[in-house]
């Protein structure tokens, strides 16, 4: 009995480690795009959001430490894998369960499954550009001013990478967040709510990331660009 109830919570602890950890990279999503949209109130606040994180009012000389950049991407890419790997066990592996899922999806026309096919290509999508964004800030730490990001992103074709990180991630965890509404509120109207401003909220996020993408595009072309 011990080893069926061991069993049982396996499945329910992956669940939750999945739910736990999606919630903190979508948290973190958030913080990430609104400090990423400093830049639309001028360099000079991009310039000091970069010196908060870097711990520049620690430092003597007030350049900070990249150290506390690769710290974050350390963290994240822990929350990263852990997610990943509750998620992979839910994915079909076989043609059969592959059929099935294209069967059930034909025959059931449920809102739920179009979100988790929404959720699995935009994961997708995720694992082959995240990988390339950790790595840049992994090994360029001190790369987050507003000159050498914008540098970056246009020169080295950030713009480009970015383009396409923006909504796969914010779509990836909007989604997430509406699944994770829809299991644990238990009254009908809520639920129904929580898609509608789910919706919202991501068009909200994907507009406010445009806008510092397109900023950073300007500063580097005929701010930064110009002057080098």
């Amino acid at each position: 009995m011990r080893k069926l109830l061991e069993l049982g919570r396996g499945p329910a602890r992956m669940d939750l480690l999945q739910g736990a950890t999606g919630l903190a990279l979508m948290l973190f999503l958030l913080v990430h795009l609104h400090m990423e949209a400093s830049v639309l109130l001028g360099t000079d606040a991009f310039d000091a959001v970069a010196w908060f994180l870097h711990a520049g009012w620690a430092d003597p000389t007030g350049v900070g430490y990249g150290f506390m950049v690769v710290l974050a991407v350390l963290v994240v890419s822990v929350l990263l894998i852990g997610h990943v790997l509750a998620v992979l066990r839910r994915l079909p592996t076989e043609w059969r369960q592959v059929q099935a899922l294209r069967q059930h999806i034909d025959v059931v026309k449920h809102d739920g499954t179009r979100l988790w096919l929404t959720q699995v290509g935009s994961g997708v999508a995720l694992m082959i550009l995240l990988p390339i964004h950790l790595a840049t800030m992994m090994t360029q730490p001190h790369s987050l001013g507003a000159e050498p990001s914008s540098l970056r992103i246009v020169f080295e074709g950030g713009w480009f990478l970015y383009g396409l990180l923006l909504p796969a991630a914010v779509i990836h965890g909007m989604a997430g967040v509406v699944r994770l509404w829809l299991k644990w509120c238990p009254y009908a109207e809520p639920r129904f709510d929580g898609r509608r401003w789910g919706r919202r909220f991501a068009i909200y996020l994907l507009v406010l990331g445009s806008l510092s993408l397109l900023m950073q595009v300007y500063n580097g072309l005929f701010l930064f660009g110009a002057a080098a």
